[in-house]
């Protein structure tokens, strides 16, 4: 960064002081944030910042560093120390750091060089009547990097008793599960992100990662920020993602969605989905078993139902156990439709790489879960990735299902590819179809798919019936039925 005139200095920084942000820090050369609705729709613009309590500035200039510092007073003064304590340390990490120690060095700079930048602005959120939540955002420029150095710092306080209250006490059992999938969904589903992500994603955004650990609330939702090179390119800048409440019901301490208005609660209770007829197979027609993965998901599972709903269709579900707890009505209603569900483990962990002790907690962990929902355990498992062996089958309570087509619904994301590939099969008779629930391309390719199928005079069936009616045999726990099987 080339060196300032003073003048071009101060103006920067009173401009800086006077910009409030939307989720970014607010100095004029501070990269912006890009704020995101996780959804399918995203809305023109998220609610903006309140700025709660007497917005305070300091400006200090004294070659070679300068300082924006903004923050809150909120008139708490337990509140207020904590903030002026954090802001205090801030200005004195980037002092050490930067601070010229050769004092004959410092008076040969004149007052026009200004080349070493502290910004600090904030965000203040009401989160509910006895919550509020102050997001820091703190950009370095040193005029040593290509990019300044950004960091992000979440503060929630409890207003009552003046406390800071942690991001780990605010979550529930499952919320990193449901962020972590929400935030792979939307990625990987929105421009200008979808051809963007890089790196082994899947990985790097998993609940275990860490990056969902840190969480901003506000009056819609919960923001997380993913910094530059996290996830997409250095150019694309640090990035917020608002994953609303309705996403995270029943996951937050205290806050957001807990449970619907009692109004909606009794139009949910009355809007019961219409149960599937009992369809009377015939077992010298041919049958194909469609299932769907690593659901549920409030929107794209939804539509898979609809269309199900709409053609007196059913398929088998492998949920997650986490997701389970986070959308318990989308796994009522796949029950109501006559679908089968099972498990696909709690949170999506390669089993060949657990021990039986482990084993035994996540089918245990999993079972509850789906006994809070539905009243009774899964009897079907089908192993994250696939993946399974003699130890794994040795300690696993539940016959374990593969497929044999794999449609790559998760690959291509297409639901022209997706019904090509099943297409090109041939004779689907007895066979299993393997594709996933939280993408909305694998919904599209559902509308399209469940009524070529009738077409061509398949009838659609669970996994177990499948069994049952092709093979005449109930499954049996800690037996592999897969592709050699499902033919």
């Amino acid at each position: 960064m080339k060196r300032r005139n003073w003048k071009v200095c101060l103006l920067a920084l009173v401009v800086a002081l006077g910009i409030g942000g939307c989720g970014s820090g607010s100095s004029a050369s501070a990269a912006e944030s890009l704020i995101l609705q996780a959804g399918p729709i995203r809305p023109a613009e998220p609610k903006r910042a309140q700025y709660i309590g007497e917005r305070e500035s300091v400006i200090e200039y004294a070659a070679p560093l300068a300082y924006v510092l903004a923050y809150p007073r909120m008139s708490n003064e337990a509140i207020d120390n904590q903030i002026m304590e954090f802001v205090a340390e801030i200005k004195g990490e980037f002092t050490e750091t930067y601070d010229l120690k050769d004092e004959a060095a410092k008076k040969r700079l004149s007052q026009k060089d200004c080349d070493t930048f502290l910004y600090l602005n904030y965000d203040s959120y009401v989160v509910s009547e006895d919550k509020v939540c102050i997001v820091f955002y703190e950009t370095q420029e040193t005029g040593k990097e290509i990019y300044p150095v950004e960091r992000v710092h979440i503060f929630h306080f409890d207003t009552t008793s003046g406390q800071r209250i942690t991001e780990d006490s605010l979550r529930k059992e499952g919320f990193l599960e449901a962020a972590s999938a929400y935030a792979i969904q939307y990625f990987t589903q929105h421009e200008p992100y979808k051809d963007r992500i890089f790196g082994n994603y899947e990985t790097t955004l998993a609940p275990s990662e860490g990056r969902f650990d840190r969480f901003a609330l506000n009056s819609e939702g919960a923001l997380f920020f993913f910094d530059r090179y996290d996830i997409f390119p250095g150019s694309v800048g640090r990035v917020t993602l608002l994953v609303p409440y309705s996403a995270l019901a029943g996951l937050l301490n205290g806050v957001g969605l807990e449970a619907p208005p009692a109004a909606e609660k009794e139009a949910t209770e009355a809007e019961t989905p219409k149960k599937t007829p009992h369809r009377e197979l015939d077992p010298e027609q041919p049958m194909v078993a469609l299932t769907y993965d690593d659901g549920p998901n409030p929107v794209y599972t939804e539509m898979i139902l609809d269309t199900l709903e709409k053609y007196e269709a059913v398929a088998t579900f492998f949920d997650l156990g986490s997701l389970v707890e986070a959308y318990p009505e989308t796994v009522k209603r796949e029950l109501a439709l006559g679908c089968e569900v099972g498990s696909h483990s709690y949170s999506h962990k390669n089993f060949n790489t657990l021990s039986a002790e482990d084993i035994a907690e996540d089918v245990e962990k999993t079972a509850e879960a789906f006994r809070k929902v539905t009243g009774a355990e899964p009897t079907l498992f089908r192993p994250p990735y696939g993946n399974s062996n003699e130890f794994v089958q040795t300690h696993m309570p539940l016959p374990l299902v593969t497929w044999s087509v794999d449609t790559l619904d998760w690959k291509t994301k297409n639901p022209d590819a997706i019904m090509q590939v099943i297409q090109k099969e041939g004779d689907l008779d007895g066979k299993v179809i393997l594709m996933h629930g939280i993408y909305e391309t694998s919904a599209q390719a559902t509308e399209r798919l469940v009524p070529y199928l009738q077409e061509q005079g398949y009838q659609l069936v669970t996994i177990t019936e499948l069994a049952t009616y092709k093979h005449d045999e109930n499954l049996e726990a800690g037996v592999l039925y897969g592709y050699a099987y499902f033919q």
